[in-house]
């Protein structure tokens, strides 16, 4: 053998190394650019999507509140829950009141308030009762197969903050 077809082999060896090398990157970085495009792609959470003429809510604010919340007013399209949270930063924490209601107006809606702390502002929110009558069937860590999802409107969860101190 020459050490000219010697020299010829190391060549393409080298090429074929490279090439080899070059599809191994091109192959990561498409890995990695689906993986941040699917994650992008997932569709938001959502709830049951109501039209605003639909439903409202109504809750003034309350210093001195203890054991119960008064809503003012709710209008909600079916059976529904009104669900009383303490603020955690800006979101709905820990669940202390639950009250079921029905289709339509309801007026003067009490909810009886668990636990004797509470935060300095409440987060009041409307859900569908969409699962077994009358028993309320929501968990936050599995939003997707709770039926009584909270409804949402123009984008936005049916919610308002009460002050309560």
């Amino acid at each position: 053998m020459t050490t000219e077809s010697v020299s010829g082999r190391s060549r393409a060896g080298r090429a074929l190394g490279i090439l080899g090398i070059a599809v191994a990157v091109l192959l990561t970085f498409a890995a990695v650019a689906y993986a941040a495009t699917d994650g992008a792609m997932k569709k938001p959470m959502i709830g049951v999507v109501v039209a605003p003429a639909n439903i409202s809510l109504d809750v003034p604010d309350q210093p001195g509140a203890a054991g119960s919340l008064r809503v003012a007013e709710v209008r909600v399209p079916g059976p529904s829950w009104v669900v009383v949270h303490l603020d955690d930063n800006g979101k709905p924490g820990m669940r202390i009141g639950l009250q079921h209601v029905a289709a339509g107006t309801n007026a003067n809606v009490r909810v009886a308030l668990e636990g004797d702390e509470l935060t300095d502002e409440l987060i009041v929110a409307v859900h569908a009762d969409r699962g077994v009558a009358d028993r309320f069937e929501f968990a936050m860590d599995q939003f997707e197969v709770s039926p009584d999802k909270p409804y949402f409107v123009n984008g936005k969860e049916m919610a308002t903050r009460v002050r309560v101190k």
